[in-house]
């Protein structure tokens, strides 16, 4: 009559070593891709803030070339639709002498960036953009 311990059966399953190199490795990626994730999510997200202003850039050429100046361009005032709040992503675009600011929140929050009209009707308008992070905002969006 045989014992059991004469038997020899197959090793089923992991060692612990291997399985604390499986963790190793899903922790590494992990600190890679959270972080790239993330950032991936804020430059999306200013796509949002880009699409809010661009009635306010318009609107702020049409004042100027209406007006002679961009002095009298102001949001609410000649053509220049009012201040927006807490829209979105956005927290506020306001315009004041035809300077258009724009202000993120909830996952854009510390995020702005400002659009300054250059030039006149004779000459064209231009924009000079500062952008407060430049690094999520498109690439040659910003000029500063």
């Amino acid at each position: 009559m045989k014992t059991l311990s004469h038997f020899s059966f197959p090793q089923k399953g992991f060692t612990l070593i291997e399985l604390m190199i499986v963790i190793a490795i899903v922790a590494i990626l992990a600190t890679i891709a959270i972080p790239s994730y993330q950032n991936y999510t804020k430059k999306a997200a200013i796509s949002e803030l880009l699409q809010a202003s661009a009635p306010y850039r318009s609107e702020v050429e049409l004042c100027i070339y209406n007006k002679g100046s961009k002095d009298s361009c102001n949001a609410g005032s000649n053509g220049i639709q009012n201040k927006l709040s807490n829209k979105g992503r956005v927290s506020s675009i306001d315009v004041q002498g035809g300077v258009i600011t724009v202000i993120g929140k909830d996952s854009l929050a510390n995020t702005q960036y400002t659009l300054t009209p250059e030039g006149d009707v004779s000459s064209g308008i231009t924009w000079t953009v500062v952008c407060n992070p430049a690094d999520i905002f498109p690439a040659g969006f910003c000029n500063k």
